[in-house]
């Protein structure tokens, strides 16, 4: 193998290390910056995730989807993924017991169809020649059967690693320097701050009621 090659590879890997470890080590600081005990998290295939391990296996055997390479990657990515939390949430309101599951349903529709709406009006006005479609994973399981404390158990567990991958995606996005409207940046700021914020009312919900 020619040496530049191998340089070129060399380089490759040393960039894929570092962004997996800048994206655990974002982990690591938003689930330390709370000073109550991380419950434990019971995924899909029955294996616990305790506090101090964080297994990036996502429901239903998928993973965490946090790797954009664009304004745009991120746009795309970011509709297709507050689109799962709506249509989540929307089961979540019909069937919940609890007032506070139900205004926080409310809360996440709202709030993220509002996103939707304005980031596709942006893909529209910046990318009008690029295609919009993206292949995405979904991230919750299907809460359609869970009624009651299963319902909010479940939605609670799933939404937290679903939180966590648009506050990573919004983190790249601002630390990447891929950005090519201004605008984006704060917007990506609300969606990283806020849903940070709600990981933790969740982990203390969690904690609380289960």
């Amino acid at each position: 193998m020619k040496k530049t090659t191998l340089v070129i590879l060399g380089a490759s890997i040393a960039a894929v290390l570092l962004l997996l470890i800048g994206m655990m080590s974002y982990i690591i600081f938003l689930l330390s910056n709370n000073n109550n005990p991380q419950p434990n998290f019971q995924n899909m295939n029955g294996g616990m995730m305790g506090s101090g391990m964080m297994d990036t296996e996502m429901m239903d055997g998928g993973m965490m989807q946090a790797t954009i390479e664009s304004e745009h990657d991120y746009l795309v990515h970011m509709i297709a993924h507050h689109e799962e939390a709506v249509a989540s949430a929307t089961i979540l309101k019909a069937n919940t017991d609890r007032a506070e599951m139900k205004q926080f349903a409310d809360t996440i529709i709202t709030t993220q169809t509002a996103e939707i709406n304005q980031m596709k009006s942006w893909l529209d006005s910046w990318y009008p020649n690029l295609d919009h479609q993206v292949d995405y994973q979904p991230m919750m399981r299907d809460l359609t059967s869970l009624k009651g404390d299963a319902v909010d158990q479940a939605f609670l567990q799933d939404m937290i690693f679903h939180h966590m991958d648009a506050v990573m995606m919004s983190q790249q996005l601002i630390t990447s320097g891929y950005a090519d409207h201004q605008e984006l940046i704060p917007f990506a700021q609300t969606i990283r701050d806020t849903q940070r914020d709600e990981i933790h009312m969740m982990r203390n919900w969690l904690a609380t009621w289960f």
